[in-house]
């Protein structure tokens, strides 16, 4: 039981305490809007408010002025008492148990508050906007009333560099000068909230008249003068170059050149009426065009340094190219008659002959146009670079070509002296085989002789005939060489096998009387050797024996037969 009451003692004491801090907590938020009550109360806007006041309203300001004023005088006679009276309440409630109370009395003073600080925010931020217009504005009527004055200094002063554009800046000005005075008496009045919304306007209209006053100058300028003068000056040397004979291609500056004296009088007509955007656009377009005739002038004038330059020149390259070419035709002329020309050698010539006489037609088709002040020089010298390219790659031609008949006469020369050697080395490989008093030499090898005696004959019938083929000569001479080489190989075989096979059987004699197998292996070889002709069998069978008997013999008579062999070379 006791400690039920322990319990709930303890309790009672945890929630007076838990009211005692509450209600301290909400006295002390008490005090602190008591305080902000009073800082609110010092905030004086009287004499802001009679310094607005003695300024001269009217609309809208007025409106905004005597309201603020009202709610000023509101907040002081009416917020401010119920303010205090709702922190004296909760003051008192403080001191009680009553903490619901308390609270609620704190929460509507909080809220009283806060709802008189805006208020005078706003009455603050009204009166000064309302000061800092007035300002503003009595500065902007001095302001635009100078920059108008110097506006229109600047026009009766400097009016010919606007050109046509006086009149409508002249009309601009007036207007912006009726608005201004609109303006003006709006700020005298103290109307500050139309004025205003008027001065926004004003002075972008002004920025935009004193930037079309900067740029009307130079336009002006570009079409009054710069453009003029250039037509004129195109005119002038377009007529000149007619007269010096020069031509056009789709000669169309009498036809430009008075549509771009329209367009400068068409811009002139837009800078006018102020239309100064397309002004700037029909600028580009115009001294595109212009550029473009004076390239087309310019192209010609340098076209005709080009061909006066050139055009002798070509006419001696054309010249020189034709005689080269008559030269190539009779000398073709003449050594067909000897030999057979087989790589089409006339036909190119020909051929040549007829690029040249195109060229030439061209070329005096050209002069003429020149002679008769017909000529476009720009296109006679895109002829005559054409003309001069043409001509150097016909004379590489003509001199491969010459180059590949020069030396027809020296190629059957040479031909003639290698078949008289091909011959001579025949002569000395049969010399060769006689002189090894051979009993015979195979039919394999006899009929590979004949072969390249036969291919020997052919040939100097070939060269002995009235027109002679080089090519069939090369041909032939060609196919002799590989042969005659295949020939001296198989020369050089036959002579060494039959050496070796009687050096062999010599040597192996020794065994003969005492080897009964050496003695048939020699009479085999013999008879391989003197019956057959078959002289590397035969140098086969004995070397073979030779080894059984003494092994390595074979190979020092071999050995010693090359290295004499090598040293008698």
């Amino acid at each position: 039981m006791l400690n039920v009451i322990i319990g709930i003692v303890i309790i009672i004491i945890v929630i007076y305490l838990a009211v005692v801090v509450y209600q301290r907590t909400q006295l002390k938020r008490a005090n602190t809007m008591s305080t902000e009550l009073s800082r609110l109360q010092n905030l004086s806007l009287t004499e802001q408010i009679q310094q607005v006041k003695q300024l001269t309203l009217t609309g809208d300001s007025l409106i905004k002025f005597k309201d603020a004023q009202q709610s000023y005088e509101q907040v002081h006679q009416e917020q401010f008492p119920a303010i205090a009276q709702s922190l004296t309440a909760a003051e008192s409630d403080a001191k009680g148990v009553n903490f619901l109370q308390t609270r609620d009395d704190v929460d509507t003073a909080h809220a009283q508050l806060e709802k008189a600080a805006t208020t005078l925010d706003q009455v603050q931020a009204t009166l000064t906007n309302i000061q800092k217009m007035e300002q503003d504005h009595q500065q902007a009527v001095v302001d635009l009333e100078t920059n108008y004055q110097k506006i229109r200094k600047t026009l009766l002063n400097d009016n010919r560099q606007y050109g046509p554009a006086i009149d409508a800046l002249e009309g601009q000005l007036s207007s912006l000068e009726d608005t201004f005075a609109d303006f003006s008496a709006l700020t005298q009045q103290g109307d500050h909230q139309n004025a205003e919304a008027m001065l926004g306007d004003l002075k972008k209209a002004t920025t935009t008249l004193e930037q079309k006053m900067n740029s009307i100058p130079e336009l002006y300028e570009q079409n009054h003068v710069q453009f003029i003068n250039q037509l004129t000056e195109i005119e002038s040397a377009y007529a000149k170059a007619r007269a010096e004979g020069f031509c056009f291609v789709d000669d169309d500056f009498a036809v430009t050149l008075k549509e771009l004296h329209q367009a400068v009088q068409d811009n002139l007509e837009n800078i006018k009426h102020l239309d100064l955007d397309f002004v700037r656009e029909q600028d580009n377009e115009i001294e595109k065009r212009i550029n473009a005739l004076y390239d087309r002038l310019e192209a010609e004038m340098k076209a005709r340094l080009f061909v006066d330059k050139k055009k002798d020149v070509t006419g001696q390259f054309i010249h020189h190219a034709w005689k080269q070419n008559q030269m190539l035709l009779a000398e073709l002329d003449r050594l067909s008659h000897n030999y057979s020309l087989e790589h089409g050698e006339i036909e190119n010539a020909e051929r040549l002959k007829e690029q040249i006489s195109m060229i030439n037609q061209k070329y005096q088709y050209d002069c003429q146009l020149i002679q008769e002040n017909q000529a476009v020089f720009s296109q006679i010298a895109t002829d005559l670079s054409q003309f001069n390219q043409s001509l150097s790659n016909i004379e590489k031609k003509q001199r491969a070509l010459n180059d590949s008949i020069a030396d027809l006469s020296e190629e059957e020369k040479q031909a003639q002296q290698t078949l008289e050697d091909l011959s001579a080395e025949l002569h000395a490989i049969h010399r060769r085989i006689e002189n090894l008093n051979l009993p015979g030499i195979s039919s394999d090898y006899a009929e590979y002789f004949d072969v390249v005696k036969n291919e020997v004959k052919h040939l100097k019938a070939t060269m002995n005939k009235a027109k002679i083929s080089m090519d069939d000569v090369q041909k032939q001479l060609g196919q002799i060489k590989r042969d005659r080489d295949q020939l001296q190989a198989k020369t050089s075989d036959l002579i060494d096998q039959s050496l070796l096979a009687e050096q062999v059987i010599q040597y192996a004699n020794r065994y003969a009387a005492t080897n009964p197998q050496m003695a048939q292996a020699i009479r085999k070889a013999q008879e391989q050797f003197e019956r057959d002709y078959r002289y590397e069998d035969s140098l086969a069978t004995i070397a073979t024996a030779l080894d059984q008997v003494e092994p390595g013999a074979f190979n020092r008579i071999e050995e010693s037969y090359y290295k004499n062999k090598a040293h008698a070379n």
